[in-house]
């Protein structure tokens, strides 16, 4: 069995991404309604390790036009009637959280992490809360794929010398 430490775990709208580190790389299950698709990233395949953040335009999409739909409709209520507010505010309550999430998430963004390989790619998606252990994933990340290609450049220097009865091949031009 290998050893596996869960590194993140993210929820999307139709599914989840769990991803986990390994001794030779990162694993990533994504769950998709009843399927799951599992990925790796070998630490001496990657070429890029990156921290950025993101707002996530789907997600300011939706939250922003639901809480501006449910507060519109409440200020029509009391723009129609002053005596309207109890009802106005059953419909600044269903819009509140909305409005919240959306400033929230365009303030302070979400921390992603990505790790590009020669031929695959994991992301890694943190809450907005979370942003000390993102930038701790991407430090572990970081030294456990120096660590590899040093190790890797280390085994390709210690190659044997061809013996001398092979022909070496034509120089390079």
């Amino acid at each position: 069995m290998i050893e596996r430490t869960k590194l993140c775990s993210s929820r999307t709208l139709v599914g989840s991404d769990t991803a986990y580190l390994t001794a030779d790389g990162i694993d990533l299950d994504q769950s998709v309604n009843y399927e799951v698709v599992r990925r790796r990233v070998f630490f001496d395949d990657v070429q890029l390790v990156t921290l950025h953040r993101e707002r996530g335009l789907l997600f300011l999409v939706v939250t922003g036009a639901w809480g501006l739909l449910w507060t519109a409709i409440a200020i029509f209520i009391v723009a129609i009637n002053t005596k309207g507010w109890p009802a106005a505010m059953f419909f600044l309550a269903l819009g509140g959280p909305a409005v919240i999430a959306f400033l929230l998430r365009l303030a302070l963004g979400r921390e992603v992490v990505t790790v590009c390989g020669r031929r695959s790619r994991a992301s890694l998606r943190f809450s907005m809360f979370r942003k000390q252990r993102a930038r701790d994933v991407y430090g572990t990340i970081c030294a456990a794929v120096r660590r590899a290609h040093y190790l890797v450049s280390r085994a390709e220097s210690r190659t044997p010398p061809l013996p001398p009865d092979v022909p070496l091949p034509p120089p390079a031009q």
